[in-house]
C-alpha cells in the first residue's frame, strides 16, 4: 500500500476531505483559556467537522459547495461524489483510499 494512503492511528490526525482528495493532517487545537471548542475552531478555518465532539474528519466548505453544485446540476449522489474524490486522491488505487478511521465511513462519523 502506498504510504500516503495508510490509515493513521494517531488521535491528533484529522482526515480532511477537499476537492483535490482526502488528506490526513496532524492538527492541534488551541487549548488556551477562553479558546473556542475544537469544532468551532475548525469552522473558523473553513472546515465543517463530521462530529462536534473530538472531530477526526472535516470537510472543507469548498468541497461541500462543490458537492451541492454537482448534486443539483448533475444529480450526483453522495456515494458517487465520494467515489470521485477517492479517484482524485489515488487514480491508480482508488479502492485503497481509506473510507474512515476505525472502519467508520466519513459520512457516518
Amino acid at each position: 500500500m502506498p504510504p500516503h494512503l495508510a490509515k493513521p492511528s494517531d488521535r491528533s490526525c484529522l482526515a480532511v476531505v477537499h476537492t483535490n482528495g482526502v488528506h490526513f493532517c496532524d492538527i492541534w487545537f488551541c487549548s488556551c483559556v477562553g479558546s473556542e471548542e475544537s469544532h468551532v475552531q475548525l469552522m473558523m478555518t473553513g472546515m465543517f467537522p463530521a462530529t462536534i465532539t473530538e472531530p477526526r474528519t472535516a470537510f472543507t466548505f469548498h468541497v461541500l459547495d462543490d458537492f451541492i453544485r454537482d448534486n443539483v446540476e448533475c444529480g450526483t449522489t453522495t456515494m458517487n461524489y465520494y467515489s470521485k474524490l477517492r479517484r482524485v486522491t489515488s487514480n491508480a488505487f482508488p479502492h485503497l483510499v481509506p473510507v474512515g478511521h476505525s472502519n467508520l465511513a466519513f459520512l457516518q462519523e
